[in-house]
């Protein structure tokens, strides 16, 4: 076998290993692998596609995120760089050069998990875990006090558990810098979170043995891994990427009992009664039942109204809606009105929703559309056209809508709209700037989306591992969480039963159904306080 060392913590507290095999390179090669993660593209890939909160500007005309536009300093200074603090409202000087490599691989022969020197200061492991020091980037507010898994605290369990993270590193097919590779950086970013979170776990107390293993995006490697000990050993599975790996993956986790952790994928047919695959992000049902859920806490269901068209997506969102709102229906709530736009784009300026909205003091349009950017232009609108002087009118639309780039945005403004979003990275949170800086510090590149995501998730089972051991899936439900972009608000899925009786049917698997709701005001998105669901 080929092994991989990597940076790891030091051995008294958890160990990380990075195991591949990689193709076409003989036995003496050295082949340097994933340079310094500054040399990404930090727009990197659309993993999770949050909102990143609109600050104002400096009268330097500087972006109030992080970082954004680093400016060298004189030659006298040289090695450092200035990046604005919209906090400060000022320029800060730090290092350019990391305190570590987000990783930097050298191939060399091994056999089996041989143990790797530690290339790091030993973390100091505090001696009274009742005053752990504050995790870098994560409140100690509890938004749910019965939850272990929203502070430090006394865990259960002080032995290590092992697990196994499967990434697409793409070792076989990526030279030098993983730059203009989307799936390697997604990884990459991935797992320098991840990292960060081990280091803020062992803090804790929690020790953890996590092996990383390149999937290289390939189902013969996949099948290839499954026989490695480092999985057979696993208490604990996190990955993989791609559709078909993660089906792999999900099977086995089935036929051994072994939780996986699906950090990516949002598609729920993956695999079939499979109680141990865990869903990290939400289902498209889900964001229905979350707008849905939102727009009943403020309007009746006579004020609300959706609007769909011909088209197979926005009909399975308008099941979806009707689904989640069926028990309302039975227990003789009134129904909810629909639109159906017929026809194709020459009808879009026909739209009429004065019926709808008239002689009501406010109203609420849910619009389950994500891929048209000219029918919403033309929907929003007709709102704005129908709605009277003084009226609240409320348009709920998709995350996509986000990212919109021809949007006239006046329109978001005068339509008070609000979407779905799985994550929100508030650029103006003290919690993020400060895991920003120490993600800077450490690899000298600003942090996507999929950081945040392997910090986060990697701190959420981090620490359930430590209060319940290896039997987490049964104890998601109870144990809801806060993270630094999103939340954790699982819920066992089953098939379609008669209400009531869900309690009875298999599970299918355990899904996250926590979903932001942004509303744009002010010219940005921000986030509305959390419905209970």
């Amino acid at each position: 076998m080929i092994s991989v060392p990597s940076h790891q913590l030091p051995s008294s507290g958890s160990n990380l290993r990075f195991w591949s095999q990689p193709r076409a390179f003989g036995r003496t090669s050295i082949f340097t692998y994933m340079n310094l993660l500054f040399a990404l593209l930090l727009s990197g890939c659309s993993f999770f596609k949050p909102a990143s909160s609109t600050g104002t500007t400096t009268p330097d005309k500087v972006p109030a995120e992080y970082g954004t536009t680093p400016r060298q300093n004189n030659p006298a200074q040289t090695g450092t760089v200035s990046v604005y603090d919209p906090v400060k409202r000022e320029w800060v000087v730090v290092q350019t050069k990391p305190q570590e490599k987000i990783d930097t691989i050298r191939w060399k022969e091994g056999s089996g998990a041989v143990p790797i020197t530690a290339d790091a200061p030993r973390l100091p492991v505090p001696t009274d875990r009742g005053s752990v020091p504050v995790i870098p980037g994560v409140s100690n507010n509890n938004p749910n006090p019965v939850s272990p898994v929203n502070q430090p605290g006394q865990y259960r369990n002080t032995n290590p558990y092992n697990i196994a993270v499967l990434l697409p590193f793409m070792s076989g097919q990526v030279s030098g810098s993983v730059e203009g590779n989307s799936v390697a950086e997604w990884a990459i970013q991935y797992y320098g979170g991840l990292k960060m979170a081990l280091s803020a776990l062992d803090l804790e107390g929690i020790r953890l043995n996590v092996s990383v293993l390149d999937t290289k995006a390939d189902t013969n490697e996949m099948y290839r891994l499954l026989r490695h000990p480092d999985v057979q050993n696993a208490q604990l599975l996190m990955g993989p990427y791609r559709r078909d790996n993660i089906k792999i993956v999900a099977e086995y986790a089935k036929r051994s009992n072994k939780p996986i952790v699906s950090p990516f994928s949002a598609v729920g047919t993956l695999t079939q009664d499979n109680p141990n695959y865990i869903q990290m992000n939400p289902s498209l049902e889900s964001h229905c039942q979350a707008l849905l859920n939102h727009a009943l806490s403020e309007f009746r269901p006579d004020e609300i109204v959706v609007v769909t068209r011909n088209v197979v997506g926005e009909q399975n969102c308008l099941e979806f809606l009707r689904k989640a709102y069926a028990p309302k229906r039975a227990m003789g709530n009134p129904a909810i009105q629909e639109y159906f736009l017929q026809g194709d784009e020459k009808s879009y300026g026909t739209i009429n929703l004065r019926p709808y909205i008239q002689n009501k003091t406010q109203a609420a349009i849910i619009v389950p559309s994500w891929a048209d950017e000219t029918y919403i232009f033309y929907l929003l609108r007709a709102v704005k056209s129908a709605k009277a002087n003084g009226q609240k009118v409320v348009v709920y639309g998709m995350p996509q809508w986000v990212d919109f780039e021809h949007m006239e945005f006046d329109l978001y403004e005068q339509c008070q709209v609000r979407v779905s979003q799985v994550a929100f990275i508030d650029d103006q949170s003290p919690e993020i700037l400060n895991f920003k800086k120490e993600f800077f510090a450490r690899y000298a590149a600003l942090p996507n989306p999929e950081a945040f995501a392997g910090y986060d998730q990697m701190i959420y089972f981090g620490r359930l591992l430590a209060n319940f051991g290896p039997n987490v899936k049964d104890n998601l439900e109870r144990n809801q969480g806060k993270g630094l972009h999103t939340g954790f608000t699982f819920t066992r899925v089953v098939n379609n039963v008669p209400f009531g009786s869900e309690q009875f049917a298999p599970t299918q698997r355990y899904e996250n159904r926590f979903v932001h709701i942004l509303e744009f005001a002010g010219y940005q998105f921000r986030p509305l306080p959390t419905i209970p669901r």
